[in-house]
């Protein structure tokens, strides 16, 4: 199993100097390295067919609204499946979250891990590389203690890649970007993000917890 794993929004709770009311991790699972190396070339293909060379980066904050949509429509009937939660920020309640940036997000990644319900076991986990050698090594040391707390762990081998030269990151950030936009009740287009998600989460396996 392989789980990737990235971000919308930002961590931040400094509401009136431009911090994002909502923030979202997504990650895009896959139950055999076929499935994803399939999908892989997948969005390899779709960028091709945009006239992108193959290093180009999709990232969904830096892509036209009308390609964002034709990716989701394109990309929500494959084979994998999604695991996400959306936070409200203005429902958090804790000072240490609102006060750490680091510690929120790590603890937003550890309860979608952690609440898999069984979808995500001993898998080999992927998150965009961000940040100091030991800030990696402190969030990876979190997420096995707290996200392997059962008896069947589900994390097996985590790694920090770098999303420009990793497909499924990118396809990742597409899916946490659009879930992002499917809930912003100030963007106009915010339906036509849910209706477009909406065969995701038919989906067996996916869903998106909504939370604070």
């Amino acid at each position: 199993m392989l789980v990737f794993i990235d971000d919308s929004g930002d961590p931040g709770f400094k509401f009136d100097q431009g911090s994002t009311r909502h923030f979202v991790i997504a990650c895009c699972v896959f139950t055999s390295p076929e499935a994803a190396e399939n999908v892989a070339n997948d969005v390899r293909s779709f960028k091709s067919n945009m006239g992108w060379v193959n290093k180009s980066e999709l990232k969904f904050s830096q892509t036209r609204k009308d390609i964002n949509l034709e990716f989701i429509n394109k990309f929500c009937s494959k084979d994998f499946f999604v695991r996400a939660i959306m936070v409200d920020k203005t429902g958090i309640r804790s000072n240490f979250l609102a006060n750490n940036h680091d510690h929120f997000y790590n603890y937003a990644i550890n309860k979608v891990l952690s609440r898999s319900n069984g979808t995500i076991e001993n898998a080999k986990v992927r998150i965009d590389g961000k940040g100091s050698r030991e800030y990696k090594n402190a969030m990876s040391a979190y997420l096995r203690t707290q996200a392997n707390s059962r008896s069947l762990p589900v994390i097996k081998d985590l790694k920090f890649v770098d999303s420009r030269g990793d497909q499924l990151i990118q396809l990742t950030d597409m899916v946490a970007g659009c879930i992002r936009r499917s809930f912003d009740d100030t963007r106009s287009d915010s339906p036509v993000f849910r209706s477009a998600l909406a065969p995701m989460w038919r989906k067996e396996k996916s869903d998106l917890w909504l939370f604070g």
